[in-house]
């Protein structure tokens, strides 16, 4: 279903022009049982989908399980994921073995390799004596052949997981959850919610598993769960479950480290839900210490046998305060005596560590909102001017091409759809480089969809992306230095590639006295001999050997140090 701004129900039986119908292949094969985006897989620019199916069988293998890769695509014609695995449009991922149920779970892994190309991660919960199989699977440019599982494990075009312990179904949930330890690759967890710990039956177990470049040898979890490769996160009580649903949870606390949440929708006969915080470390993590605060913060269910946490996911900043939040599932909540109608509920973004209590959530007491909403001057051509003061202040901008200025403060801007510019100053640059919050605020720059501008006021100013946590500022194409002389850009790869979820293509213009220091040496960049002209600005045009998709384009009046 496509995006829009209205508010008009859809009818999934009639679709039409609002997005298109993917038809599984096979009676039995109970395609969509779990579905994803998978980030820009075949790096053409368009978003891309993961479906599984994991009762997909054939004449000879029952339950092997499949899941299929679907192209993004702007026109509405329905798909037959007949054709994906004919390699029409996508491709597919062929499990292996009977009664493995490939493709239980599957997600976006994010750029666990770091070549600009997004991957894969697909669950197979019934491998390995029900230890469990996860698969990562590498984005391809202009390729459509089918993948097997078994090359997977091979080493050929990704890297398998295998779980720890007999019957402990490691992927039956799996997720990409950023770049947790601040290293510049994204990683994954991995969740096992049948796994023992000692006398402890059913606690759950939730595995991280780091992102790592020019490497597909195997990954064992109970290497991981000595520190290796990632870090083990261990259940709270027998029986819980832990690691029935994980997720990304975005950067809940905004120190700049992407954090994450795991359900537990048996703990305490109502659910629970624990936030833990990203960290560079190895250590293990005991949920019991979470629930206690230190490390993140628990989210304790409501009702009885509500299954709170059954399903668990990052909501993205939804109240504007540059905070992430989160939406908890709890399909067996009885809303206003509706039996077993479900509830869900959305948990504000927060930097302290205390527990939090959906019947408080329920009551309207959960974590308060202070922003500043500037609503722009709703001109009919829907190109807003929104200038702020030197305060602490909230920019919401929508539709049209509209322009932001700062003028300082601990400012969050959200400027959506359109080709925006967002101007800040030597304050707000200091205040993007801030991990504290201000007025209950913390710095943020999000262009949202189109082409978007960020452009520096002032003079000899440094915006040195080395000292900004990646998350800070995204969704931005093109960064303007043109301001009143001498400013600076520091950039490495990892920069780059983390700017918009749209293109891997960044733009730098300025003018005379402006520079760009680009490491060259220690990021691999390498100027091209071919340059390009665009709106009357000439480009050097530099790539990256560590990312073929990147590129970055300097406007030749910069001076590259």
């Amino acid at each position: 279903m496509f995006g829009k701004i209205n508010t008009t129900a859809v009818d999934l039986s009639n679709m039409g022009m609002g997005g298109f119908v993917i038809n599984g292949e096979n009676a039995g094969d109970r395609s969509g049982a779990s579905v994803s985006s998978a980030g820009d897989v075949n790096g053409d620019g368009l978003d891309d989908l993961i479906i599984g199916a994991p009762a997909a069988s054939t004449d000879s293998v029952n339950f092997l399980g499949n899941s299929y890769v679907v192209f993004g695509k702007a026109n509405a014609t329905a798909i037959d994921l007949s054709n994906i695995a004919a390699g029409t449009g996508g491709f597919i991922i062929r499990g292996i073995n009977a009664w493995e149920f490939s493709g239980t779970s599957v997600s976006s892994a994010g750029d666990v390799n770091g070549d600009g190309l997004d991957d894969l991660i697909v669950g197979s919960h019934g491998a390995l004596t029900s230890a469990g199989r996860s698969f990562v699977v590498f984005g391809k440019k202009d390729d459509t052949n089918t993948v097997n599982l078994s090359d997977i494990i091979s080493g050929t075009g990704g890297f398998v997981i295998n779980g720890e312990n007999a019957e402990s179904q490691s992927g039956w949930s799996v997720s990409s959850i950023d770049d947790i330890n601040g290293d510049g690759l994204d990683d994954l967890i991995v969740g096992a919610y049948l796994a023992d710990s000692n006398d402890d039956d059913n606690i759950g177990k939730s595995y991280v598993v780091f992102g790592k470049k020019n490497d597909t040898t195997a990954v064992n979890l109970s290497d991981v769960a000595s520190g290796t490769g990632g870090f083990v996160i261990n259940g709270e009580n027998t029986e819980d479950r832990s690691g029935f649903s994980v997720s990304s949870a975005g950067d809940v606390n905004g120190d700049g480290l992407d954090d994450l949440i795991i359900g537990a929708h048996s703990a305490n006969n109502t659910g629970k839900s624990y936030v833990v915080f990203g960290k560079a470390n190895t250590d293990a993590i005991d949920l019991s210490d979470i629930a206690a605060g230190t490390g993140g913060f628990v989210i304790n269910g409501e009702g009885a046998e509500d299954d709170s946490s059954f399903s668990v996911s990052s909501a993205g900043d939804v109240n504007g305060d540059g905070l992430d939040d989160l939406i908890v599932g709890a399909p067996k909540a009885d809303p206003t005596g509706g039996t077993n109608a479900g509830k869900s509920y959305v948990i504000f973004g927060k930097t302290s560590t205390k527990s939090v209590y959906l019947t408080d959530i329920s009551k309207g007491e959960g974590v308060a909102i202070h922003v500043i909403d500037f609503q722009g001057d709703a001109n009919a051509d829907k190109n807003d001017t929104l200038t702020g003061t030197s305060a602490d202040e909230l920019f919401v901008a929508g539709l049209g091409n509209d322009v932001l200025r700062g003028n300082g403060g601990t400012d969050v801007f959200n400027a959506g759809a359109g080709d925006d510019i967002i101007i800040i100053n030597n304050d707000n640059l200091a205040k993007l480089s801030n991990n504290t919050l201000g007025s209950h605020l913390l710095a943020r720059v999000d262009g949202g969809g189109g082409t978007d501008t960020l452009k520096l006021e002032g003079g000899n100013l440094n915006l040195d992306l080395s000292n900004i946590n990646n998350g800070r500022i995204q969704d931005i194409e093109i960064i303007d230095l043109t301001g009143s002389g001498n400013n600076t850009l520091k950039l490495n790869l990892n920069d780059l590639l983390d700017f918009s979820s749209s293109t891997n293509v960044l733009k730098v213009i300025g003018n005379s006295g402006d520079k760009i220091d680009i490491e060259l040496n220690d990021n691999a960049f390498v100027q091209n001999s071919a340059s390009k002209t665009e709106n009357g600005i000439n480009y050097h045009i530099y790539s990256n050997a560590n990312a073929s998709t990147a590129e970055l384009w300097i406007d030749q009046t910069l001076e590259v140090i």
